[in-house]
């Protein structure tokens, strides 16, 4: 588990530490979000399903961390919410926390759909499609354990790849899983 968080953090925290200062304006703020965000991780860690995509679930930590240091910076420094900027701002804070919920149960409907399709394979293209992206096996790995050529192994990859999409195409999640690896900027 740990190892899980270690890799995580060092993967993403020079990125999500940049975000947080596009929001806060203050480095050490921003360093404090993004620890924040992975300790809580930690304190979570035997909840959490790392087998699911995390860069969202760590940018929308950051995000919804660093509105709430503005907004208590905004309160501690008695600064009023009069203007069109700070009614906006509220409503995106409050708006956060919805699409956190709606995120959370998408990321539920995507790893049951996935899971669904790849159990749904044939035995030999399931077997591959595994190792190759669970295990992280290459296609010369994968052709030499099985006995086949890697032309085979590509093959059913692709072949289960184009599944995947049409799947997640039919039951409308595909949208939302390439949003998942595409960043937020």
């Amino acid at each position: 588990m740990s190892n899980n968080i270690e890799n995580l953090f060092t993967q993403y925290y020079q990125i999500l530490r940049a975000y947080a200062l596009r929001y806060v304006q203050n480095q050490d703020a921003a360093e404090d979000i993004v620890q924040d965000v992975f300790f809580e991780l930690w304190l979570r860690r035997n909840e959490i399903d790392f087998d699911l995509p995390m860069k969202a679930y760590l940018f929308k930590s950051v995000l919804n961390k660093s509105r709430n240091y503005i907004y208590d910076k905004r309160v501690k420094d008695k600064i009023s919410f009069d203007s069109d900027n700070d009614i906006q701002f509220i409503d995106d804070y409050l708006q956060s926390f919805v699409v956190y919920q709606e995120d959370s149960l998408l990321l539920k409907d995507l790893d049951r759909e996935i899971k669904t399709y790849v159990e749904s394979l044939p035995e030999q293209c399931h077997r591959i499609f595994i190792m190759s992206r669970s295990l992280n096996l290459k296609n010369k790995d994968i052709a030499l354990r099985l006995g086949i050529s890697i032309k085979t192994v590509e093959k059913q990859i692709t072949k289960a790849l184009s599944g995947l999409r049409n799947h997640l195409k039919k039951n409308g999640l595909l949208s939302f899983f390439f949003l998942l690896f595409s960043g937020f900027e």
